[in-house]
């Protein structure tokens, strides 16, 4: 009996694992989505009017990773390790920017280098969370 308490222990934290999976990638959807939303406001003109949103961003960011970084084993060494890392120097540009570095050009920032290393990112993610968050679903 003791075996079968063990085993079933273990099922539930993989279930608890799978359902924080899950939770990472909604996450990262409402992220992309305020990056997406960033974009649309400087290129209308109102980057300043986007360093809160960014800061949300940011943080979600951060949560993300640290989510991941406490359900994967090997995260540290993991291509989504380094994918995340290419987002975090494109988000430190991003900071130049909000503060006032005038060699930082948010437009460009934001289209050309920080989207694309979320994009890819996000994409890397998918496929490495993407059995355990659907068995969340299940």
């Amino acid at each position: 009996m003791p075996g079968k308490a063990k085993g079933k222990a273990k099922t539930i934290n993989e279930e608890k694992k799978s359902e924080i999976h899950r939770m990472i990638i909604d996450l990262s959807e409402t992220t992309a989505e305020g990056l997406e939303h960033i974009n649309s406001l400087t290129m209308k003109g109102y980057f300043e009017d986007t360093a809160e949103i960014f800061t949300d961003v940011a943080n979600s960011f951060h949560e993300t990773e640290r989510a991941l970084l406490a359900t994967m084993e090997n995260y540290e060494e993991s291509s989504l390790k380094v994918a995340g890392s290419k987002v975090t120097e494109a988000m430190q540009l991003m900071l130049l920017a909000y503060e006032g570095d005038s060699k930082a050009r948010p437009m460009e920032i934001i289209q050309f280098t920080l989207l694309p290393a979320y994009r890819r990112w996000q994409k890397e993610m998918h496929e490495t969370l993407g059995e355990s968050a659907q068995s969340a679903y299940h």
